[in-house]
């Protein structure tokens, strides 16, 4: 079984048994939790150059990893407003397309790593949360050059992002993410990633 069938089906066996780990006699949790998700696909915005084989403008193979700390809940509107702030790591599946540079359009497979800080406010209603996040994030993009050389470029830009929660107890919860990321792959090629995933959270 490949991993893109694992990853959905090991959430699903989580949402059947973390309720069962949950007990009334159980403490409050703490306001610290962690997180990671698969990044199920993750739109670019770059373009493939003519007759380019194997094209492919999305990564099917990226994920976030994070920590957060949550601050007190404020009631709102029926439910509770939730504040938190984040340090995540981010990290960009292979995209085979063609990437701008001094010389032309040249094509390419590129991929990216990052790291950030985002706010967080949450809107929780029963089991569901809606929230969204903004932030900054340090993000190195790589480009090998399918004729030969490569590039590297850093960027510190502005991330956001909205998502849905679904909470199976008062420690794990499903999470449903949308992420635009700043990449630059070289000196000519900036890109907004846009990634949507799936995963799951814990808190302590």
């Amino acid at each position: 079984m490949s991993f893109k069938l694992r990853f959905p089906a090991a959430l699903l066996a989580l949402a059947a048994i973390a309720p069962l780990h949950a007990s009334a006699a159980d403490p409050a949790p703490s306001p610290i939790y962690v997180g990671a998700s698969y990044g199920f696909r993750a739109s670019t915005g770059l373009d493939c150059i003519a007759g380019q084989n194997d094209c492919d403008k999305s990564s099917k193979r990226n994920g976030k990893a994070y920590v957060g700390y949550s601050f007190d809940a404020l009631p709102f509107q029926g439910g509770v407003a939730l504040p938190s702030i984040e340090l995540v790591g981010y990290l960009g599946g292979e995209v085979k397309s063609g990437f701008d540079t001094g010389a032309g359009k040249r094509a390419g497979r590129g991929k990216f790593t990052g790291l950030g800080m985002q706010g967080v406010l949450g809107y929780q209603f029963d089991a569901f949360t809606l929230s969204g996040r903004a932030g900054a994030a340090y993000t190195q993009g790589k480009v090998a050059y399918l004729g030969g050389g490569s590039d590297k470029k850093s960027k510190i830009g502005l991330t956001y992002g909205i998502g849905a929660a679904y909470a199976l107890n008062q420690n794990w919860s499903l999470h449903l993410d949308w992420d635009r990321v700043p990449v630059k792959y070289n000196s000519k090629q900036t890109s907004k990633v846009d990634m949507f995933s799936l995963g799951a959270s814990y808190r302590f």
